[in-house]
């Protein structure tokens, strides 16, 4: 048992520890920029998704200026929400689909600058891609950035939206899986095939599979990414390795805990040597968190304790090892 352990640590520590991009910075990676906004902007409806850096006020001057111009935001999303993961973007999606969104506005915001990105909706799990148009402008002021994107709208395109709301639509009341999520883990692994979905890139593959060949959890074989809960159970998967990317208090949210009792930090924890440890997060801080999911019914398995990290590596190995010190593997 020991030197199962100190193998999967060996692993683990060829792996980088380099802090992983955002999803939204995945995102918009791979947006195709253009000299010209999107076409049809005026004639379709757009969803705004916003950086948690901007204010109510913010939002709703924001909307004034995409009222005037003739942009149809119909409603306004945090983006750690809708980027989280693979089940909550499959939501997100399906209520894109419902409200015919046609393009995406990202509003960014730092220290130094406000910048928006205008893009067409893809239509797909991705949002966005290379082969739609995207345009992108960036301003040290909030109100020259959108008198800016007013001019450029009215000057190149013709207006035929006009019922548009004069305040915005802020958030989406959604639940994000079909059962209450259980705060412990399936013994299903024991015994029936558990799906690892592999990524898409090939060193995170690389290291995945590294992971894999260790035998953790047993009876797993890696998937391909896109196949859904209903295809994994047709073929035989019973489970399935699930995880959110985001902030700690909107992944928290989004897998049912308590958000009454999240604070500014939390505490995360791991293994070392043998013994489980705990360690601080801020509440903010982008993390991943891993859970298995039945992938017949939707009821998802959380683990018995908060083991996220900021590395899939490392929230991956909490995981497993949580997993193996709890059912005794």
């Amino acid at each position: 048992m020991r030197f199962l352990y100190l193998s999967f640590f060996l692993v683990l520590s060829l792996l980088g520890n380099a802090q992983p991009a955002s999803e939204e910075d995945k995102l918009i990676k791979n947006l195709n920029f253009g000299s010209d906004l999107p076409a049809g902007l005026l004639a379709g409806r757009s969803l705004v998704l916003y950086e948690k850096s901007y204010t109510t006020a913010e939002l709703q001057e924001a909307q004034k200026y995409f009222q005037q111009a003739g942009i149809d935001a119909i409603n306004y999303l945090d983006i750690d929400y809708v980027l989280a993961g693979p089940d909550p973007s499959r939501m997100y999606f399906n209520y894109f689909n419902i409200r015919n969104i046609k393009f995406l506005i990202i509003l960014q915001k730092n220290d130094k600058e406000y910048r928006s990105i205008f893009t067409e909706y893809s239509g797909t799990l991705d949002f966005a891609d290379q082969a739609h148009r995207s345009w992108k402008q960036s301003h040290v002021s909030l109100i020259e950035l959108l008198r800016t994107i007013y001019r450029f709208a009215i000057s190149t395109q013709k207006k035929a939206n006009y019922l548009i709301n004069d305040v915005p639509e802020i958030g989406y009341d959604v639940r994000f899986f079909k059962e209450e999520p259980a705060q412990r883990f399936s013994n299903d692994i024991r015994t029936f095939k558990t799906a690892i979905p592999r990524w898409n890139n090939e060193q995170d593959e690389k290291e995945l599979e590294a992971i894999v060949k260790e035998k953790f959890p047993q009876k797993c074989e890696l998937v391909d990414p896109g196949l859904t809960d209903a295809q994994l159970s047709d073929k035989g998967y019973r489970l399935v390795l699930r995880f959110v990317h985001t902030r700690g208090d909107v992944a928290r949210e989004i897998l049912g805990y308590d958000v009454t009792q999240t604070a500014g930090s939390l505490l995360t924890s791991y293994f070392a040597d043998g013994e489980l440890k705990v360690k601080t997060f801020p509440s903010k801080k982008m993390i991943y968190k891993f859970y298995f999911k039945n992938t017949e019914y939707g009821n998802i398995f959380l683990g018995t304790k908060w083991d996220a990290d900021d590395t899939w590596q490392d929230a991956l190995r909490n995981h497993i090892l949580a997993l193996r010190s709890e059912l005794k593997f």
